[in-house]
């Protein structure tokens, strides 16, 4: 029996070296592999003269005497196949591969077919079941439709029994010039002298003899046989002689053939895609580029309006103190009136009901203002894909309109500080940092409300200063002396304010646009997170590729 399996180690490798590579057409080549190896049938074509007793020989050799039609018209002798199969079946093939079932009554020509297969269940056979048995018409027969038969089969066969007749006493020129023929395609050929119940045995083997000469000097050392009508078991006889053919040797050259140009095939696809794989990481690169330059691009915006901030101090400070300046002279007339009255405190809260406002609008109008200067420095475009640009121009935006919202809410709701009985609370108030006081909410962080401190010193000043004075110098002198005097002690806070408030806006701002950007922070980690996963697998493909390219060497080593 052959051994099928002799090859599945070499076939299960190959199958591993595959999975390593995409684009391989692995499993098409694996399975035309697989599918030589199971079902390969080593073809014994029986071939000789016509009426050299091929088909008598073959209804011996299956136990069925008549089965196969002895001594046929040349017009009507069709290539047939015997197979052993404990399922017994009929089937005509077309030239295209087609079949159908064989019909007892129907003839069957060579013109309309191209072989008959019968598979039958028989001991004989299975006893060579490696072997399909090729019955074919005479080589000899001077038809072109026999010819033709023949050529189908030449270069498939495997083994050869060349029968002749007798009474041709040895192997003529057309038996010749086939043995020659068929020598290209096998090595594996006996020859058998039939029908030698018609002579004795020392004639037969004269003629045997002669065929053996006549083969070894064309250079051939085949097997020259006799059969008999007279042998004991000529079935058995068959067996014998046809099991000198190397079953094994011949599913071995077919495999190994296929084998081979697979391995070949397979080094020089490897080779190629050696030559040409590449690390390809262009996309990635672009992106954790893109992702870099938003970092940085937040980074030195948020950077460059504190710098313009800080730059541009003294210039808001002057605004709002000349907003104050104006304010409490228009107001000069009720802050005098209360003081020349003796009401410092009514004088006091009117300064407080002066400032406070401006105070107020102020620092709401400069945050506000910084917010829309910042919004409008953010342009991402060109530094994202355009869905990711878009995305995050909304959120920018709507931060800036969400932190502009709360801000004005927020200051526009803010209350004055309440006057109390108790004088060390009330210096505490009027002690407080002034600025946006701070508030609490869920979006951001505590700011500073808005506190005008009227020092006591300047209260006091403004006790002597309008003792018995005139109402028109009181005022004069209220607007020459205490306005100067109280925009001189606000100045420092004033700058603090503006300068501390303007500070938390922007550092608001940063804070809840950069807590968006972590998604693109999230992705510019993955983005390396997969760069470096491609060059890792990058290198290790490369690896594989040199062990598959050595282990398809071996392998191809191990067929030699």
């Amino acid at each position: 029996m052959v051994n099928r399996k002799a090859y599945d180690g070499i076939i299960e490798k190959l199958g591993e070296i595959y999975s390593h590579h995409k684009g391989f057409n692995s499993e098409t080549s694996l399975e035309q592999i697989n599918e030589i190896r199971d079902n390969f049938d080593i073809k014994l074509m029986i071939v000789g003269h016509f009426s050299a007793g091929k088909s008598t020989l073959l209804n011996m050799l299956i136990g069925k005497p008549g089965f196969l039609k002895e001594a046929q018209e040349p017009q009507t002798a069709i290539a047939t196949e015997l197979i052993y199969d404990e399922n017994e079946s009929a089937f005509a093939f077309d030239e295209d591969g087609n079949k159908e079932l064989i019909e007892e009554q129907k003839e069957y020509s060579p013109k309309d077919y191209n072989h008959l297969e019968y598979r039958i269940n028989s001991e004989y056979l299975k006893k060579i079941s490696d072997f399909t048995i090729v019955d074919t018409p005479g080589f000899d027969a001077g038809i072109e439709i026999h010819a033709k038969a023949l050529a189908n089969y030449i270069g498939v066969g495997s083994a050869y029994l060349v029968v002749i007749d007798q009474e041709k006493g040895g192997i003529d020129k057309t038996t010749l010039e086939f043995i020659q023929e068929i020598s290209n395609y096998s090595s594996q050929i006996a020859v058998i002298i039939n029908k030698c119940d018609k002579i004795t045995d020392n004639v037969a083997e004269s003629i045997a003899e002669s065929a053996r000469f006549t083969l070894e000097t064309y250079g051939y050392n085949y097997g020259v046989y006799t059969l008999s009508r007279k042998d004991v078991d000529i079935a058995e006889k068959l067996i014998s002689i046809i099991s000198t053919f190397n079953a094994q040797a011949a599913f071995d050259k077919v495999m190994l053939k296929h084998l081979k140009s697979e391995l070949i095939s397979s080094e020089k696809s490897l080779l190629i895609v050696q030559k040409k794989i590449f690390l390809d990481t262009f996309d990635l690169d672009v992106d954790l580029e893109k992702y870099s330059r938003v970092v940085k691009y937040l980074s030195e915006t948020f950077k460059k309006k504190k710098d313009e901030s800080k730059e541009n101090l003294e210039n808001r400070v002057q605004e709002v103190t000349n907003r104050i300046r104006a304010a409490l002279i228009e107001r000069a007339d009720s802050v005098v009136d209360a003081l020349l009255s003796g009401n410092n405190v009514a004088a006091e809260a009117i300064v407080l009901e002066i400032i406070r406002p401006i105070m107020v609008s102020t620092m709401k109008e400069i945050s506000i203002r910084e917010i829309d200067s910042v919004t409008k420095e953010l342009n991402f475009t060109g530094l994202l894909k355009e869905e990711d640009n878009i995305d995050l121009t909304e959120v920018t935006v709507n931060l800036a309109n969400n932190l502009k919202l709360l801000i004005e809410e927020k200051l526009m709701k803010a209350k004055n500080p309440k006057d109390s009985e108790n004088g060390v609370k009330k210096k505490n108030i009027y002690r407080m940092v002034t600025g946006i006081a701070a508030i609490a909410t869920d979006l951001i962080a505590p700011w500073l409300e808005i506190v005008i401190i009227l020092l006591p010193d300047i209260v006091n000043f403004l006790k002597g200063l309008f003792g018995e004075s005139n109402e028109a110098l009181a005022k004069r002198r209220f607007i020459n002396n205490v306005i100067p005097q109280i925009i001189n002690k606000m100045y420092p806070q004033i700058m603090q304010n503006i300068e501390t408030t303007t500070n938390m806006v922007l550092d608001e701002y940063e804070k809840l646009t950069a807590e968006k950007i972590d998604s693109i922070k999230k992705n510019m980690a993955e983005a390396q997170n997969k760069r470096q996963q491609k060059i890792q697998d990058f290198e290790e493909y490369k690896a594989t590729i040199v062990d598959d390219i050595s282990q398809v060497k071996k392998l191809m080593k191990e067929l030699r």
